[in-house]
């Protein structure tokens, strides 16, 4: 087809979510930035009845993992802007296309998850990185001689690698943990360890990046407590989290206030 018959802005169909997901993860801070970089982490995915799980889900049983499609709900850009700031370049910017930010001239995400098992409606799922509340508008079986590349190439990536944190717990958070989570089931210690080990801060946040500061971030009914020193992650408690309420906890102080 000829360039010049193409529309710059052709129409397009209404995206309806199939679902929405069950997530460990509360809010953006703590979540992972790509799949798989907390293994343990769990989700659940139902499906609305209107897409008749019972003869849509028929066969996706018998793959071991799965394409999520999804949609950035959350995000708070109003503009497109063709380069962004992924937290590898420390404070460098790539152009949109060649990252997986989720400020993207339409916020529709791509996830690989494990997928565990499937119960009636319900997609048990792991080794995700999507926040809780998170429309899924898609699923679609990973295919290994088709989605795996052979000759493959990560572009910037390899040459600015994410630097690692070393996490200790202290007693106080051993000891949290264990009650949580006593015959350790749910891999609470391990799903935290993997969360600050990739370290969750955003390095454009001087307050995050301050050592020593005193952060916390949701992961299922537990508030999570730590501080960063140089290269090393300390984890204070793991406390029963109280209601959930991002916004007055990220909220900066008011000039004057206390």
């Amino acid at each position: 087809m000829p360039l010049s018959r193409i529309k710059e802005d052709p129409p397009l169909p209404a995206l309806r979510p199939i679902g929405v997901l069950e997530s460990c993860f509360r809010e953006k801070f703590g979540t992972p930035r790509q799949p798989h970089l907390v293994p343990a982490s769990t989700a659940r995915l139902r499906i609305f009845p209107r897409y008749s799980p019972e003869h849509s889900l028929s066969g996706l049983s018998k793959f071991s993992h799965v394409w999520l499609i999804s949609s950035f709900h959350l995000n708070t850009n109003k503009t497109f802007h063709p380069k962004i700031h992924p937290p590898r370049l420390k404070g460098g910017k790539i152009g949109v296309f060649a990252s997986r930010s989720p400020h993207r001239p339409n916020p529709i995400g791509l996830s690989l998850a494990k997928l565990d098992k499937i119960v009636g409606d319900t997609l048990y799922l792991s080794g995700i990185d999507l926040i809780d509340g998170t429309p899924i508008l898609d699923i679609k079986p990973y295919l290994h001689f088709s989605d795996a590349a052979a000759d493959h190439c990560a572009g910037w990536v390899p040459d600015n690698a994410f630097p690692e944190l070393t996490v200790a717990f202290s007693p106080r958070a051993r000891k949290d943990i264990a009650a949580a989570d006593p015959a350790g089931k749910t891999g609470l210690e391990a799903m935290i360890a993997d969360i600050l080990k990739h370290d969750p801060r955003n390095r454009r946040d001087a307050t995050q990046m301050k050592d020593g500061a005193d952060l916390e971030f949701f992961l299922c009914d537990r508030e999570v407590h730590f501080s960063v020193t140089g290269g090393n992650a300390s984890v204070s408690r793991v406390e029963t989290a109280g209601r959930f309420e991002k916004k007055p906890r990220r909220e900066k102080p008011i000039r004057g206030r206390s």
